[in-house]
C-alpha cells in the first residue's frame, strides 16, 4: 500500500475538497481518496468519523463509490453510494465532497451523486464538525481489493492536484 497523509500537517472543518485523479486498472487494487478525524488517536475509530470521498473495488473498475462511517454505521456502512465510472482507469476525473455544517455530498466531474443530512444530528451519525485530514492511497488486494492477479507487476493511482477550499 503506497500512502499519502496529511495527519499532523494538515487538517480541516468544512470546505470542498477536489482531488483530480486517473485510477489504477490492475484488478487488486483498491484506490481511495478519503479523509480521517483529526482526533482519531483520543476517541478512535469510528467515533472520530471517516469521509470516504471515493473508493473502487478491486474487481470492478467500472464504478466508484463514497461513504460515511460513524457510530452510527461504520463497517459495512449503509452510508454509501456507487456510481457508473466507466473511464475512471484511462481518464483523469475530479472527484471532490463539499462539507458543511448540515450536509456532506460528494460529486464526481462536479456531478454531484450522494449527499448525505440526518435530519436530526447525534454523536452517533454526526461527527462531521471537527478537523479532518486527508489521506489518499492505493491498498492492495483486502475485503474491496479483491485477489491479485498471479502475473500483477505493477499500477498506479496518477494524482494531477488536490485542492481544499474554505
Amino acid at each position: 500500500c503506497k500512502i499519502i497523509k496529511t495527519q499532523a500537517k494538515y487538517s480541516f472543518t468544512y470546505g470542498k475538497v477536489e482531488v483530480r485523479a486517473k485510477l489504477p486498472s490492475s484488478a487488486g487494487t483498491w484506490p481511495a481518496i478519503w479523509m480521517l478525524g483529526a482526533n482519531i488517536s483520543s476517541v478512535g475509530w469510528p467515533n472520530c468519523g471517516e469521509i470516504d470521498i471515493m473508493e473502487q473495488k478491486g474487481w470492478d473498475k467500472s464504478k466508484i463509490s463514497a461513504a460515511l462511517h460513524n457510530q452510527s454505521s461504520s463497517g459495512n456502512t449503509v452510508n454509501y453510494r456507487e456510481i457508473e465510472a466507466p473511464t475512471s482507469t484511462t481518464s483523469f476525473h475530479v472527484y471532490s465532497v463539499n462539507w458543511t455544517p448540515d450536509e456532506i455530498s460528494f460529486a464526481i466531474d462536479g456531478n454531484v451523486y450522494y449527499t448525505y443530512s440526518p435530519e436530526i444530528q447525534t454523536e452517533a451519525n454526526w461527527p462531521y464538525d471537527s478537523p479532518q485530514f486527508i489521506i489518499l492511497n492505493v491498498a492492495m488486494g483486502g475485503s474491496l481489493g479483491g485477489e491479485i492477479p498471479d502475473n500483477f507487476t505493477e499500477s498506479m493511482m496518477e494524482i494531477d492536484y488536490v485542492r481544499v477550499y474554505q
